[in-house]
């Protein structure tokens, strides 16, 4: 039986907008057994994928010190260690490798771990020239223009595959949660889970938007209930010491708590999911919630917005612009939020364009509130000039 392998050792969101082109891989080679390389830490969610058969686990700190210590003096016994590292990963090497990442290590652990490499570069680890998806997605991420090709649908045209017809909601973990975690989701209506941190500082909320946001939602929804989710447990702290005592009843702090596969099986629980562009929010898209999300800094809604439908992004228009160009926001769309959590279309607002997600046979792409949902044309164009013959 041939053997493929995707490679993606990027972080939970990149992992989950590869579903995509995974699925597809799946429907276009049925007869290869497709297995995934990904972080150790991100392993339980890379057997949740549909199509996946084998999750081998990258331990990217360990790799990281052994290329410092090859830096400073390379030795044969390095060499060997990479050896049989890589052995113990793959004994066998596969037909090919599917890398999603622009990432050195990435395309190095394909060249040596597969006899076919396809990914973003046309000759080696070692080459220069980028496939011409990898330069699309490298210009795109430069130059922050309008309607593109999302990324996870990008991720598909690296691997010579077209976006799939259908994607499947991930199945809900089995997973046991803590017991006092366990009422989420079953009395009062709604629950929404809220992402209080992220990865990258720059896309954080402030902890005083969070809590002026929570006690407006509260105050609107007699019945609601406030999950808070994430890593970021001093962060959750400071939000909660500031509400009144008489919210804190309706809060649910889960953040530091639960594993990535007990964050699943909250989010599954919860009616929507607010947040900024992290990977908890891609995660409970795929998982198939509805989300909200707030993006700003660097973040896109046309690059990387939640895949699939039913979900709106609030794309920031105005702030500061900080260096690196991050966009700071100064005023933020709480009051506009909880409309959309009430059903009802919000009043427009100057600094932030609402958007909501769509797909079709070319992927997802967003249109903005109030527009006809005409897919834009662009994408069909980028689609014959990356990759004209038919995928």
């Amino acid at each position: 039986m041939p053997r493929a392998l995707v490679i993606q050792l990027a972080r939970l969101g990149d992992l989950v907008q590869s579903l995509p082109a995974i699925t597809q891989l799946r429907v276009r080679h049925p007869e290869t057994q497709l297995d995934l390389l990904c972080p150790s830490h991100l392993a339980e969610v890379g057997r949740l994928l549909p199509g996946i058969e084998k999750v081998l686990e990258w331990d990217g700190a360990a790799w990281q010190r052994r290329a410092m210590a090859a830096q400073q003096d390379l030795r044969a016994e390095h060499l060997a260690e990479v050896e049989t590292t890589l052995m113990a990963l793959a004994p066998d090497r596969y037909d090919c490798a599917y890398v999603l990442n622009q990432h050195r290590r990435a395309l190095v652990a394909g060249s040596l771990l597969a006899r076919e490499v396809k990914g973003p570069l046309l000759h080696g680890p070692l080459g220069e020239t980028l496939a011409p998806w990898a330069a699309y997605v490298r210009d795109v991420a430069q130059r922050r223009l309008g309607q593109r090709v999302h990324l996870a649908d990008a991720f598909c045209g690296l691997c010579g595959v077209s976006p799939p017809g259908d994607i499947l909601p991930l199945d809900p973990p089995a997973v046991r949660l803590p017991d006092d975690l366990e009422p989420i989701g079953k009395h009062g209506d709604p629950w929404i889970a809220l992402i209080v941190g992220a990865g990258e500082t720059e896309r954080c909320v402030p902890t005083e938007v969070w809590r002026r946001w929570i006690t407006v939602f509260l105050a609107s929804a007699p019945q609601g209930r406030v999950v808070l989710v994430g890593t970021e447990r001093e962060r959750a702290a400071e939000i909660q010491s500031l509400l009144p005592s008489s919210n804190l009843g309706r809060i649910w702090d889960t953040t530091g708590r639960t594993s990535l596969l007990q964050l699943a099986a909250i989010l599954v629980r919860c009616h929507r999911v607010v947040g900024s562009d992290t990977g908890p929010l891609h995660l409970a898209a795929a998982l198939g919630r509805p989300v909200i999300g707030w993006y700003f800094a660097r973040a896109r809604v046309h690059e990387t917005g939640p895949y699939g439908t039913n979900h709106w992004v609030w794309q920031a228009e105005q702030g500061d612009v900080e260096e690196r160009g991050v966009l700071a926001p100064c005023q933020w769309p709480v009051d506009e939020t909880i409309s959309l959590l009430s059903h009802q279309m919000p009043t427009p607002t100057e600094n932030w364009s609402l958007w909501a997600s769509y797909r079709d046979e070319l992927g997802a792409y967003y249109i903005e509130a109030g527009h006809e949902a005409i897919a834009p044309l662009q994408r069909a164009q980028i689609w014959q000039a990356l990759q004209p013959s038919p995928v």
